[in-house]
């Protein structure tokens, strides 16, 4: 194990991983200005191909929305891809949730765009929380991002990050392109009731194309994260990083286990699994953004404050196309009995189930959609919400990427009710 790879897991080491004291860990995002509208007919349709907004957070209250399921929390993340750009695919999804109970009761989207967010928040009974920039009148395109929820929402608010010109021109330099640098990245904040108890929610769309940039979303985030005093909070959304990864790993560890019988949360475990696989919707190449040890240690800082919901649920299980579910240990099983031949249809499809793959890639020039082994998309929560479930629901093609799940219960006492007036 290489020596920042050591350093990246202890605690206040990040002047030694790059970080100077009085530097960047002391820059927090701009809050964006948030405006509460009457109705869904008021909510302003931005000019641009995308709709996606001009930079205000919108928050529209439902007149009628419908109850959540409970008890307890449960919670969806997904990149709709473009603003819902499968959209009768995507509206095919939803309408299947509802008719079979499992719609979450707080959803959040990324790369979401106006129409679609108000067309699924009023036709599925939420409440709407809306941002995004479609970088007009000097400003930077933001992606939109949005929050579904038929909990109460007390308050809400963007956070973009803050990035210097020179920081982003030297990451434009190092990628050789700008791509997607150019934009800004943020986290949607939302305060919602559940059960008669605070809940924040952070719903993220990080950097893509630089590890560096991804570093600094992160690690404002985890500044964020840590001003909440103690109320519950679930962070989700597509860290366009593949949080599967914990370490570096050995190039002999890696090799020791052949038959695919465990999870690849190694460096060298993906390089040995997955190769240098890179197609439009795999995100980054290879082992990509995480492979730089700043990332890592941010999300070990994240992990302190919010475990990790995939490592902690009672049952992590895996929707397949058919709506039959499995888990991540019987495809390993499946996957270590060497029955189905390596780079099979059948073996890539497993791969993705071993590690609870939540990107998917196009196919290739024969047909063939390969493993990505990237889970881009995850969910993070305060020890007060103790996790049920993790679901990756490989069920629907209304995206690039597949819908996660998480269900939470909370910890503790349950608040007391407020005495009735006389």
């Amino acid at each position: 194990m290489k020596m920042p790879e050591l350093l990246e897991h202890l605690p206040a080491v990040g002047h030694l991983l790059g970080r100077k004291p009085g530097g960047r860990e002391d820059i927090m995002p701009r809050r964006d200005p948030s405006i509460t509208l009457p109705d869904f007919h008021a909510v302003p349709l931005p000019a641009s191909e995308r709709r996606l907004g001009d930079g205000r957070t919108l928050i529209v209250h439902h007149p009628s929305p419908r109850a959540p399921r409970g008890p307890g929390l449960t919670v969806m993340s997904y990149n709709i891809l473009m603003g819902g750009e499968r959209q009768e695919a995507l509206l095919e999804y939803f309408t299947q949730l509802e008719a079979q109970d499992r719609m979450p009761d707080v959803i959040g989207l990324q790369e979401a765009g106006v129409p679609m967010s108000v067309l699924l928040a009023s036709r599925f009974g939420f409440h709407l929380v809306y941002q995004g920039s479609d970088g007009d009148d000097g400003t930077r395109l933001v992606n939109g991002k949005a929050y579904l929820s038929r909990h109460p929402i007390v308050d809400a608010a963007h956070f973009t990050y803050v990035l210097t010109d020179a920081e982003r021109q030297a990451a434009i330099a190092r990628q050789g392109q700008a791509g997607e640098l150019v934009e800004d990245r943020g986290v949607l904040w939302m305060k919602a009731e559940v059960e008669g108890r605070p809940v924040y929610f952070y719903n993220v769309h990080h950097a893509l194309g630089d590890p560096g940039v991804n570093a600094h979303n992160l690690h404002q985030l985890n500044a964020l994260v840590r001003q909440r005093e103690g109320v519950a909070a679930v962070v989700l959304g597509d860290f366009n990083a593949n949080t599967a990864i914990k370490r570096g790993g050995s190039w002999l560890m890696a090799h020791l286990h052949p038959q695919q019988d465990n999870d690849t949360d190694t460096i060298e475990e993906y390089r040995l699994r997955y190769g240098d696989l890179h197609h439009v919707t795999v995100g980054d190449r290879g082992v990509g953004n995480i492979a730089d040890p700043r990332l890592r240690h941010e999300l070990h800082v994240l992990e302190q404050e919010l475990p990790e919901t995939v490592c902690h649920a009672t049952t992590v299980r895996v929707r397949l196309a058919d709506h039959s579910l499995t888990t991540p240990q019987l495809a390993r099983a499946e996957l270590g009995a060497g029955q189905v031949p390596k780079g099979s249809p059948a073996w890539l499809r497993l791969q993705d189930v071993a590690d609870c793959a939540t990107l998917t890639s196009l196919p290739d020039s024969h047909g063939v959609v390969h493993a990505t082994g990237k889970r881009f998309d995850n969910f993070y929560a305060t020890r007060s919400l103790a996790p049920v479930l993790f679901e990756v629901d490989r069920s629907t093609e209304s995206s690039d990427h597949q819908p996660v799940v998480a269900h939470y219960r909370f910890t503790g006492a349950t608040p007391a009710k407020p005495p009735r007036s006389s």
